[in-house]
């Protein structure tokens, strides 16, 4: 099939970050890909589960490792990991098809035979599964390969970790002195403050006092009026009690005579729908079992154009890449032909027009860094905003070089205007580019 570089297609595509590279540099553990099922399986990542997808029978088997071969090993260099002490994530279940020691056992003919015909091997003698165990295994290599990655990273982290530890107990140092002094007014400040509260809670204790003794008796009076109430209540109840048991009575009886009717209908009727159900389940069974042949072949051909259209569109990307760098380069070679080109100039507006090439290729330089994707933009440089003091020294080196030429002959005169009036146009390129050179300069 014939694909076309559509630029929605390719800024819809999942490009790789640099983090994205560090992990495809470090090998998978062993049987990580699988070598059965759809084809996006063998290119999905350790951390996404395997679906269930309905397919035909016998079109895949999940198999972790062929019988004998343990399946929870460890690399030679691995930590000791505290992360999951009970086994909560995953967990470490035992498999008779796995164990080393019943490598005897399952090397015998007969006992082969007798796992094929019951379904538990392949032929290849690799141990079936299902698709939880299958999904935890997965589950386990990740954690593997997460650890090989977290030893690659701990290296590139811990001068970073260092140096922000070192200005951390600086800034920490100086945190201290501020609160120390703090320290010393808030004690002083206490204490005036703890002189008075003392006596508004010496007058607060006095009026509690007053108050309980209020309300010793207004308990007192309403503990023998809910006395009262409780008696009024209890005998209501027990009348409503007796009235309510003889109603239920009466319809237990009711609901006695119906339930029996509607039993012996049930039982007919039932009869004729089990009749229905049965054929009709047969009829809806045999269409389900089309449907997933049908879609299993749809899914097993999308998947396959999907994998093709992302590798070309990454081709479209790099040749792109490619015409545009070439084309750059080409209008950066004329542009430099036609400036060695002019040898009439004085040697030192040669000198200062190299120099001005020089700066022009690295503001384009910077200019480039500075535009990111989705029509962001950062600054580069610390002096982005220095004042424009710069152009008033421009100004004033022109004039001094204009006063310093030859006066006799009239060829001279005629270059000085020609060179002035080339910078006045490239002067403003040069101005807006000073900040940035400055700052180079002077790191």
């Amino acid at each position: 099939m014939v694909w076309t570089c559509n630029t929605i297609d390719i800024i819809s595509l999942k490009k790789p970050t640099a983090l994205d590279k560090v992990i495809e540099s470090i090998p998978k553990p062993k049987g990580a890909i699988p070598n059965f099922g759809l084809p996006k399986w063998k290119v999905m990542p350790l951390e996404s589960k395997i679906p269930m997808v309905p397919g035909p029978e016998g079109a895949y088997n999940f198999t972790r490792r062929k019988i004998g071969k343990k399946l929870w090993t460890s690399s030679s260099d691995a930590e000791f990991n505290l992360y999951d002490p009970y086994c909560h994530e995953i967990k470490f279940t035992y498999d008779s098809l796995h164990d080393e020691h019943l490598v005897p056992f399952f090397s015998k003919a007969n006992n082969i035979k007798h796992l094929l015909k019951a379904g538990l091997i392949t032929h290849n003698l690799e141990g079936k599964c299902s698709l939880k165990d299958y999904n935890i295994y997965r589950k386990y290599l990740r954690n593997l390969h997460i650890d090989s990655i977290k030893r690659e990273l701990r290296e590139r982290t811990r001068l970073s970790h260092e140096k922000q530890v070192l200005e951390y107990a600086e800034e920490q140092a100086r945190n201290e002195v501020k609160k120390l002094e703090r320290r010393e007014r808030l004690v002083e400040a206490s204490q005036k403050i703890w002189k008075a509260r003392k006596l508004q809670e010496e007058a607060k204790i006095q009026a509690q006092k007053e108050k309980a003794k209020l309300l010793k008796e207004r308990m007192k009076l309403l503990i023998i009026t809910k006395h009262e109430e409780q008696m009024k209540r209890a005998a209501k109840a027990k009348a409503r009690c007796e009235s309510i048991k003889q109603k239920q009575k009466l319809a237990a009886e009711i609901e006695r005579q119906k339930k029996i009717n509607t039993l012996v209908d049930w039982r007919k009727k039932e009869h004729i729908r089990k009749k229905a159900r049965e054929a009709r389940l047969k009829y809806i069974q045999e269409q389900k079992i089309m449907a997933i042949e049908e879609k299993w072949k749809l899914r097993h051909e999308s998947q396959k154009k999907d994998i093709e259209k992302e590798q070309f569109l990454f081709d479209c990307i790099n040749t792109q890449r490619a015409v545009f760098i070439k084309k750059y380069n080409q209008k950066i070679e004329k542009e430099k032909k036609r400036m060695d080109s002019m040898e009439f100039l004085p040697k030192y507006y040669f000198c200062l027009h190299n120099e001005l090439l020089q700066r022009m290729k690295i503001f384009v330089h910077c200019y480039m860094a500075r535009r990111l994707p989705k029509g962001k933009e950062r600054i580069c440089c610390r002096s982005y905003y220095v004042d424009q003091k710069s152009e008033d020294k421009n100004k004033s080196f022109i004039s001094n070089t204009s006063s310093t030429l030859p006066k006799d002959k009239e060829t001279t005169k005629t270059n000085t205007r020609i060179i002035y009036a080339k910078w006045q146009l490239i002067l403003p390129i040069l101005l807006a580019s000073k900040p940035y050179f400055n700052n180079n300069n002077n790191n």
